[in-house]
């Protein structure tokens, strides 16, 4: 009996230091479901990639060319900017520091989620815990459908 109230409590506590923040900031024009993500299929990028591949995202790893331009003269001016390829721009940053009661990886992580058209960001996710609620939080943000 004190074993399974001691498992409880800890279930309790851990559970406790969880959190899974989502700020949704615009809507998804899903009419364009292209989107730059970071190479690699480690940890949460691949499974956040998965998630984006299922849902008929196509996805590119490289950028558009870098642009210089301006104008010549008495005074010059040149401008250099990055371009995109896509519409739409994914930002991954997670770090393992333990392992979840479930065997999943316990992470801190940050994720954006950024409009290329407007240079503005879509949404952005960040927290603490195990690595399935980070995805089911992104899944849900890359849906539209909030829970």
């Amino acid at each position: 009996m004190k074993a399974t109230i001691l498992l409880v409590a800890i279930v309790f506590v851990l559970s406790g230091c969880m959190q899974h923040n989502l700020q949704n900031y615009a809507a998804i024009d899903l009419s364009q479901k292209t989107v730059t993500v970071p190479p690699g299929a480690k940890g949460l990028r691949g499974k956040l990639k998965q998630i984006l591949t299922e849902q008929g995202w196509r996805l590119s790893i490289d950028r558009g060319p870098a642009v210089v331009e301006g104008d010549l003269g008495s005074k010059t001016k040149l401008e250099s900017y990055e371009t995109f390829n896509t519409r739409y721009r994914l930002y991954v940053v997670s770090r393992q520091f333990d392992w979840c009661l479930n065997a999943q990886p316990a992470i801190t992580y940050d994720i954006s989620f950024i409009d290329n058209k407007t240079g503005s960001e879509v949404f952005t996710i960040e927290g603490k815990g195990c690595e399935g609620g980070a995805v089911d939080k992104f899944r849900e943000a890359i849906s539209g459908v909030s829970r």
